[in-house]
């Protein structure tokens, strides 16, 4: 567009706005989402209808002479063709697209009109959900994983899991990795499925790597069966990531490469833990128990466990044994499995031998009891073997507490 035009159309446009502020603003209006898509063609109309009313050189003339509203009807023939073009483009878009879904002229059925046709498949919208309910009738993936027993009720407490399965493809995205899975001696696939629906996305490609990487390690196929199978999540890790956590265990506990594959067997789930929490552990074994690296290291590879287990508690419970119970730190080491047992049940049973003079945990002495069965078996088991009394005078003894 030329300058002198742009001053031209610009000069019309004020003398409209100022001597017919009404019609002329309410005809901009209407047009001014048209003029913004294709100004340049909306310039043009108005200059060669300009140009029949008349020549440029007049301009100024012609809009002196009391023809101003004349030229404005004009102007809005103009406006009414252009809607008239707009509305045709607009239908013959909708034509185009009825007959790119393969619609003829004689199925566009009005809205109207009785409908004969199966329509039992259209439901109303469903909102984002949680629940796999609403789904399950009409989704293939969510009947084929139900067929391998997943548990649908687990899977969708985790509110991440319930958007990323309905979105998945069972023939592309799901049936070759539970192949995989079962060629790789995963018994329990739907248990796994369960605990890990995320394993998906990763490629196999990636998965064989980090088998591979296992193999490496000299990590036997059963071996890695069952880490795999106890821990669902270890395949989610890299494996640099799993190399660093592997050797992070071998360079803290001093642990031979056997010791560390033994580990890794065993509790399978310490590994991939948080290592900020394992450290926390570590630092009260050492620290505010007063074991050494070597009684560390025999708690480790006795009940590994124990270094997922809460601080707070886990010193509690140690206390009570050590200081309370008398029980040394030696001996405390030779059985771990004492601080696995909930400092209440501890306390009952304790205080109930205690009561009967048999409170021996010396086992040099007479009527010494181990730590072990101290802490195992039901009430019932506990009194008859344990406290050689019976099930009701242990529970009235609960009562005095």
């Amino acid at each position: 567009m030329m300058a002198d035009d742009l001053d031209e159309l610009m000069v019309l446009v004020k003398i409209c706005v100022k001597e017919c502020m009404m019609y002329c603003s309410e005809w901009l209006v209407a047009s001014g989402e048209w003029m913004t898509n294709n100004p340049s063609a909306v310039v043009s109309r108005w200059r060669a209808q300009l140009q029949v009313q008349c020549p440029r050189t007049d301009l100024m003339t012609y809009l002196s002479r009391n023809k101003l509203f004349s030229f404005i009807r004009r102007l809005s023939t103009v406006q009414n063709e252009l809607t008239r073009e707009t509305l045709q483009r607009s239908t013959q878009l909708t034509t185009n697209r009825l007959e790119d879904v393969g619609l003829s002229k004689d199925e566009r059925k009005s809205v109207l009109e009785d409908c004969t046709e199966d329509i039992s498949h259209v439901a109303t919208y469903l909102k984002p959900t949680f629940n796999f309910a609403a789904y399950v009738n009409k989704s293939e993936t969510l009947q084929q994983l139900v067929m391998l027993n997943v548990n649908l009720s687990l899977l969708e407490k985790n509110k991440e899991a319930v958007p990323y399965v309905l979105g998945l493809n069972f023939e592309k995205d799901v049936k070759n990795h539970v192949v995989w899975l079962s060629e790789l001696g995963i018994d329990n696939i739907g248990w796994f499925l369960t605990k890990n629906p995320f394993i998906f996305r990763e490629s196999l490609e990636n998965l064989l790597v980090r088998i591979n990487y296992m193999k490496s390690k000299n990590f036997s196929d059963s071996m890695i069966t069952a880490i795999i199978s106890r821990n669902p999540t270890w395949l989610m890790f890299s494996t640099q990531q799993i190399d660093e956590r592997l050797g992070f265990f071998q360079i803290e506990f001093c642990l031979t490469g056997r010791q560390v594959r033994a580990l890794a067997v065993q509790q399978p789930k310490l590994i991939t833990y948080s290592k900020h929490r394992v450290k926390i552990n570590i630092f009260a074994f050492k620290e505010e128990m007063g074991l050494n690296s070597d009684e560390v290291k025999s708690v480790l590879l006795k009940k590994p466990n124990l270094f997922m287990k809460n601080q707070i508690g886990l010193l509690k419970t140690f206390e009570y044994v050590h200081k309370d119970m008398g029980i040394p730190i030696e001996r405390i080491v030779d059985m771990p499995e004492v601080l696995f047992c909930r400092l209440f049940r501890l306390k009952q049973r304790h205080l109930f031998l205690k009561s009967l003079g048999r409170a021996m945990y010396d086992a040099k002495k007479p009527n010494y009891v181990s730590l072990r069965t101290l802490v195992s078996g039901s009430d019932v088991n506990f009194c008859d073997n344990v406290a050689k009394s019976s099930i009701q005078t242990f529970n009235a003894f609960l009562k005095t507490l």
